[in-house]
């Protein structure tokens, strides 16, 4: 009798929802673990994949295979978006500094990629009285998070993967009956995994409700990431800090903050803070720059006056980078009998690795099997 191919996947976020679709691809029977229900907005910060900016971009990430994880992650982005899966759009992406900066890593990855003095004299994102100095602009995905995230969950269910929801311990993760498990529970890592490599960056973004997208002369929809410089924007560690906007069907995401810290198991956190200036919004504290900045771009490119939205959300999340070099941990580990396929620590990049991530964890699991 043929070996069943049956799989657990611990953690309902974008990695263990994209790993299980390759996997339902592949005819793979799934069981998915979550200890919060995925389809229910409860604005909890360790539960990544509420929050993210979605863009596809590599930021904030470091890893030795990068090149190849992002380009197959990319191309089964195109493969989604030719197939119109919801949500899924097309930006021109602008990267803005008051300083001077060598072009990024991913330079080479990103379609259409061309550098300030290609466009300098033509259109871009501006801020009134800080001076661009260096840049790039390029052509990428960015997934509308409202529409692309519950169509995932609702493609995954109807392939048929089953959904727990359940607070695992390390001693009843080794209790389920499954010989194989992939591990996507990011922050939850620390605990079921005894994970000490925590260093997470938390960040205070904004939903402005409603607002329009913003466009180019040309009536592509345009996002932004603008640096205007440690004088201006600084973490309390003396960090660079940069703010941004993506537009969405339902409005603008403004953000952004990193601070560094640790958390502990209880969720309490311990590192940055804020620092002055700061502005209350929606009851809770955040940079003031982010709305400040954001709103003097918006209005002197594109025309548009951001107090006109007034229906302001303010959201804390965290990012979990780890204290290693590469902190993504994409290997297998053997616990008793059971074979541990590890998925996480995929930083501010785990919407952007998400299909490159999970083919190679779909490729470890099959290698095993």
């Amino acid at each position: 009798m043929a070996k069943r191919k049956t799989v657990c996947i611990i953690g309902c976020g974008v990695s263990g929802l994209s790993t299980a679709h390759l996997l339902q691809e592949r005819g793979w029977d799934v069981t998915l673990y979550s200890k919060d229900k995925p389809r229910e907005t409860i604005l909890k910060p360790d539960f990544c994949s509420l929050f993210p900016a979605a863009s596809i971009i590599p930021h904030s990430i470091y890893y030795d295979a990068l090149h190849e994880i992002f380009m197959q992650s990319r191309q089964y982005f195109n493969h989604l978006f030719e197939q119109r899966f919801p949500g899924l759009k097309v930006h021109e992406h602008f990267e803005l500094f008051a300083d001077k900066r060598s072009f990024p890593q991913y330079a080479s990855m990103m379609n259409n990629f061309q550098s300030l003095d290609d466009f300098r004299s033509g259109f871009h994102p501006f801020h009134p009285d800080i001076t661009i100095q260096s840049g790039w602009k390029f052509e990428c995905f960015f997934a509308d998070w409202t529409l692309y995230f519950p169509a995932l969950i609702e493609r995954v269910l109807a392939n048929g993967a089953k959904l727990h929801i359940e607070d695992l311990s390390p001693g009843n993760l080794l209790q389920l009956p499954f010989e194989y498990i992939i591990n996507c529970s990011e922050l939850g890592s620390m605990k079921l995994f005894q994970d000490d490599d925590n260093l997470i960056q938390r960040g205070h973004i904004l939903n402005v409700i409603d607002a329009p997208l913003l466009l180019n002369p040309e009536g592509k929809t345009v996002s932004y990431n603008f640096s205007p410089g440690a004088d201006v924007y600084q973490s309390e560690a003396g960090n660079q800090q940069d703010v941004y906007c993506y537009p969405r069907s339902n409005g603008w995401v403004l953000g952004g903050s990193r601070q560094q810290g640790e958390l502990d198991w209880s969720g309490n956190w311990t590192g940055e803070v804020n620092i002055e200036p700061v502005s209350e919004i929606n009851g809770m504290k955040v940079p003031s720059q982010i709305l400040e900045l954001n709103s003097k771009i918006i209005q002197n490119t594109f025309g548009i006056n951001p107090g006109n939205y007034s229906n302001i959300k303010s959201k804390l999340g965290y990012r979990y980078i780890r204290k290693t070099k590469d902190g993504l941990r994409l290997e297998t580990e053997e616990i008793n009998d059971k074979l541990i396929i590890h998925n996480y620590g995929h930083g501010g990049a785990g919407v952007t690795l998400s299909w490159g991530c999970a083919l190679k964890a779909a490729d470890l699991l099959e290698e095993a099997f």
